[in-house]
Order: C-alpha cells, then structure tokens, then sequence
C-alpha cells in the first residue's frame, strides 16, 4: 500500500498563478474602460516616460504656435498700417504731378493742397495706430503716442517713440521682431527732416502748392518717390517676417501631429488586444479555479491504493 498527498507546492503555484491572473484581469478591464493602455506609471514605466515627454514637447509646441500667432496679429497690422500709407503716397505723386504741370495756376494749387492736407492727416493718424492697447509705430515705448502735430494743419511733426526693436520669442534660440519703428517707417534712413521724411515731404508739397511755388512743388514730388521706396521696402520686409512665422508654425503643427500619434501608440488601448487578452485570462482564472476545487475536494481515502 502507497500514501499519496496532494502536492503543496502545486497548489502555492496554482494560487500565485491566479492571483497574476487577477492582476492582469483588472489591468485589462481598467484598460478597456479608459481606453488608456498606461493609467499610471507602474502600468509600464517606459512607457509612461515616453508619453510625458511628449506631451511636455506637445505642449511646447502649442506655446510656441501661440506666440507666432501674437507676433503675427501685430506684424499684419503693421503691414495694413503701411499698406495704406502707401496708397496716400500713390495719390500724393498723383497730386504733386498735377500740382507741377503748368497748366494749373494758383488757385487750381491752392484746391490740391487741401487735399494734400487730409492725406497729410490721415498718415498721421496711420503712424499713431494703437492695437491691443498699443502704438505700433513708438518702437518700445508702446503706451507713448508717437508723433504729434504741434501746429496743424502744417506744423513741425515731433517722434515721441524710440528705434527700439521688439522681438518676440517663438522657439528656443528663436525670435521675431514684432514692430517697426516709426522712424524707421517714417522718417526712412536719412531721418528726420531728410529726403526719406515723409511727413516733410507732404509738409513740402502742402507748402510749394499753396504758395504756387513751382520748385518747391518738384523737390517734394521727387523726395516722395524716396519715401515710397522706403515704405515699398518697409512692408516687403514685414511680408517677409509673416512668411517666416506661417512656415515656423506648419512646421510645429506638422510635428505635433507625429508627436501625437506617437504618443496615441504608447497610451492608447489596443481593444482587440485587451479583449483578446481578458478573454484568455478569464478562461486560465476559470481553469485554476476548478483545479483548486477539486484539490480541496480530495480526501485521505482518494490516495489509498
């Protein structure tokens, strides 16, 4: 006669296997309920590494798509702003070429200074432009209205504002100037009461018709064609600057959208997995249970051979 005994090392086995199997089982339906494949970083510690960094390079990205976006709302501005001041020009040479031309004696001058005036006060009114709060063309000095007429409709124009350059910040070791400064823009690199001075040029032109001054009449036609070239450059440079800052954020959005997938991949749930999984731990959890049922069901007289 033989005594067999059940096996206590298979049964310590079965229930460490049955409680990985809980713990897999839970692992899985948390997983299919949230529809994350990381829920914490225990769930895999590479994993929940990786998808923090990218989301940390996410969410730079979206910082840096912002900050364009702020640089590009003032360069559009400035742009329109310029824009029209080019327009005004146009129609001053229009003005200065019909001023000049013989045929037009002191009074039909006298009635194209008038309107050189209202252009003299629209590109006034152009060069002190406030968005959001504040003056485009002052340089750094953004709460400062930059120029002022001290005797209108013809008087000396005084700069307020500085040369100073606001740059903007869109990317590490990334930056933009977001302005141009009125002297820049306005008085051109020769400065004020210069050739490229445009208030001096229309202040010119305002003088030499209303006081049928023939010389006086080409020197401002002639000047103004420098001050157009100016601002021609001036709003090339600002397209310029745009189209820089549209690329930048393609760019980052384009990269994003990687980033994202890539992070998708390491949290996101594979369903047909997690199912597939659950499904066949659900069948092992059955199975050992039933083998310890039967081990508990077994008694001393079940070994007597």
């Amino acid at each position: 006669m033989s005594l067999r005994t059940p096996s206590t090392i298979h049964q310590r086995q079965a229930l460490l296997d049955l409680e990985r199997t809980k713990s897999r089982l839970a692992l899985n339906q948390e997983r299919i309920a949230s529809g994350k494949r990381v829920n914490r970083p225990g769930d895999d510690p590479t994993g929940a590494a990786l998808i923090l960094d990218f989301g940390h390079s996410i969410q730079a990205n979206e910082q840096s798509i912002r900050q364009a976006d702020s640089a590009l709302s003032f360069l559009r501005s400035t742009e329109d702003m310029v824009s029209t001041a080019i327009n005004d020009l146009t129609r001053l040479q229009e003005l200065a070429q019909q001023g000049a031309t013989s045929t037009n004696g002191p009074s039909g001058r006298a009635a194209l200074a008038k309107e050189v005036d209202a252009l003299r006060t629209n590109l006034l009114a152009l060069a002190n432009t406030k968005v959001q709060g504040k003056y485009l063309f002052a340089g750094g000095q953004t709460q400062t209205q930059p120029f002022s007429d001290s005797a209108p409709p013809a008087g000396p124009i005084t700069y307020a504002g500085d040369n100073r350059s606001i740059d903007l910040d869109v990317t590490t070791g990334t930056s933009v100037s977001t302005n141009v400064p009125g002297s820049t823009a306005f008085y051109g690199p020769g400065g004020q009461g210069s050739s490229t001075d445009i208030f001096q040029a229309v202040t010119d032109l305002r003088d030499g018709l209303a006081g049928n001054n023939s010389v006086l009449i080409q020197t401002a036609a002639t000047n103004l064609k420098s001050v157009l070239d100016n601002l021609n450059q001036v709003q090339t440079e600002l397209g310029g600057r745009q189209s820089g800052l549209l690329d930048l954020k393609d760019t980052l959005s384009a990269f994003n959208v990687t980033l994202q997938g890539l992070q998708n991949e390491r949290q996101d749930t594979d369903y047909a997995q997690a199912v597939t999984d659950f499904s066949s731990d659900q069948t092992i959890q059955s199975a050992t249970l039933s083998t310890l049922a039967k081990a508990d069901q077994q008694n001393l007289f079940d070994y007597l051979g």
